[in-house]
């Protein structure tokens, strides 16, 4: 019984050894998590930069649209004021 006594050396070694591998894979599984973190933050940082061009582009294309249309009423406004250009629309609908 002596031999299998738990602070035999063999058990000993085997227990470091074994400590000593989850200690390993511990490290190694940290430094994936953090490689990993670091590049879910480059995709999150170039998606917003993404984001953020669409929504310039979009509101410059809004204001360009806003303006367009103003512009658009405006020249409305100009040829409605025409009485022979008003006169000859009121022919063709009859």
């Amino acid at each position: 019984m002596a031999d299998l006594s738990p602070w035999h050396a063999v058990v000993q070694s085997g227990f470091a050894a074994f400590a000593l591998a989850l200690l390993g894979f511990c490290a190694w599984l940290v430094r994936n998590i953090l490689r990993l973190n670091r590049e879910t933050q480059e995709v999150v940082k170039a998606n917003t930069e993404a984001i953020t061009k669409q929504i310039t582009c979009m509101e410059a294309m809004m204001q360009h649209s806003e303006s367009t249309r103003r512009e658009v009423e405006r020249l409305r406004f100009l040829l409605e004021a025409r009485p022979c250009l008003v006169s000859q629309q009121r022919d063709h609908q009859a």
